[in-house]
């Protein structure tokens, strides 16, 4: 662990006695041949082998939107822990693509026509005995989920350099749908830049970052992700009204 992102950790404990853990979702573009099963068994089955002989805590391996597009999900763990997988999912998906002779891209927008990719960061607060403090109903939140909606939308547009890390990445927001339009938090709007998944039990939420851009480094924004929290915890401020909908741009 880092030295700032242990610090940030042990802030959260000693000051709030919380503990972060977190999960990622990773999107990556592979171009095989074709995609059919055999095609892609035979370089995800390795992959997925690779995976378990490092202990990764791999959740699912999915075909996305787009052609050649996929996504790694992992499970829940701790930030430290999630720096390294996110770290051993590239160098592994890496390394298989040059042993097949084939691309595997982690650009933001790597094809015109094609969806961006993302690294999409969840994030839940728990107490001392591991259970989560992020809860939501209809018409109340909690405060550790309130406050941390507050501070990390208080830090966006500072992030954007993190998130986003060179002007070319920026292309990404122009997909018409499933990126950040809205710089508020929603219940399942994947329009918007923190998104809460639609869970049943309303003491068991997570917050959804879905900004980072899949080539973004990923010890930078769990920090800056977890600076956020923190900021917003220390400062008790409150988000804005959450966004409903779909984002409708300005001309329309």
């Amino acid at each position: 662990m880092s030295r700032n992102l242990e610090a940030l950790v042990s802030d959260l404990l000693t000051e709030f006695s919380l503990v972060p853990v977190m999960a990622a979702e990773l999107e990556c573009y592979v171009v095989l041949e074709d995609e059919s099963s055999a095609s892609m068994d035979a370089f995800w089955v390795p992959v997925n082998e690779a995976f378990k002989e490092a202990s990764l805590p791999i959740l699912r391996i999915e075909k996305e939107r787009g052609l050649h597009q996929y996504e790694v999900v992992t499970q829940a763990t701790t930030p430290a822990r999630l720096l390294t997988v996110l770290q051993d999912i590239r160098r592994i998906i890496t390394r298989q693509a040059e042993e097949m002779h084939v691309s595997a891209l982690f650009d933001a927008k790597p094809f015109p026509e094609e969806p961006s990719s993302g690294m999409h960061l969840h994030l839940h607060l728990a107490d001392a005995e591991g259970i989560n403090q992020y809860h939501k109903t209809e018409e109340w939140i909690s405060d550790a989920l309130r406050f941390s909606l507050g501070g990390l939308l208080e830090c966006l547009k500072a992030d954007m350099p993190i998130f986003f890390p060179s002007e070319e990445d920026y292309v990404r927001l122009d997909d018409a749908d499933h990126v950040p339009k809205i710089a508020g938090w929603g219940v399942n709007n994947r329009y918007c830049a923190l998104r809460i998944p639609m869970t049943p039990d309303p003491y068991d939420k997570r917050i959804e970052h879905r900004v980072p851009c899949a080539n973004a480094d990923p010890e930078k924004c769990i920090e800056a992700m977890l600076t956020g929290v923190l900021k917003g915890l220390r400062e008790q401020i409150e988000p804005p009204e959450q966004s409903h909908g779909k984002w409708v741009p300005a001309s329309a």
